[in-house]
């Protein structure tokens, strides 16, 4: 199933800086944790290089679809290992006040069903795109460099840490241990009531 996300953060510098960041798509590594280069290829072409989930390494061309200078910016994939596009839009909320907001759309990842929820497990989007927006913002703000965002760990990152502990022997038993406290727990509340919690294995 197709996938969208959308975000959006208020950042405080001209409309103007936002955009003409944006624009220049080669800068979207510096803040984007999964986008590790974007290279002109052509007046309204690029090549991406990003990494997907599992670490899966993927590339695609991309052309820019809309271009409105403070407005808008627009982008669809057209070939390669990924089906995507987006669209950012810049709103002056002051001089020295801009919102952006993000629209992503992915097509079905490989794999179907199962691919479609072992991505999802792996890398939340929403939580990719909201983090990447946040950096973004501590960048255009000079709260960091693109250096500093860059050695931060990813949301991601983190997300897969837990997903390897939660499958670990040690994240299991854990789980376990807590689902029986919960269970005996219930049984307590439930001590008027004569039963008995039978596991089998």
């Amino acid at each position: 199933m197709a996938q969208r996300v959308e975000s959006s953060v208020v950042v405080e510098a001209p409309v103007s800086r936002v955009y003409d960041y944006w624009r220049n798509l080669e800068n979207l590594p510096n803040f984007m944790t999964n986008v590790e280069e974007v290279r002109s290829t052509g007046p309204r072409t690029t090549h991406w290089r990003i990494k997907g989930p599992l670490g899966a390494k993927m590339e695609f061309d991309a052309q820019t679809t809309q271009e409105e200078e403070n407005s808008a910016l627009a982008w669809n994939s057209v070939d390669g290992n990924v089906e995507t596009s987006g669209q950012v839009r810049f709103q002056e909320l002051g001089p020295e006040r801009t919102r952006v907001e993000v629209t992503l759309n992915y097509a079905d990842p490989p794999g179907g069903k199962i691919g479609e929820v072992g991505s999802k497990i792996v890398a939340n989007p929403q939580v990719m795109v909201d983090q990447d927006l946040y950096n973004f913002k501590e960048i255009i703000e000079g709260r960091a460099t693109p250096e500093e965002i860059q050695q931060r760990p990813a949301a991601a990152n983190a997300q897969s840490g837990i997903l390897a502990f939660l499958t670990s022997g040690a994240g299991l038993a854990v789980v376990g241990g807590l689902v029986l406290i919960l269970l005996l727990r219930r049984r307590g509340r439930k001590s008027s009531k004569k039963s008995r919690i039978i596991f089998e294995f």
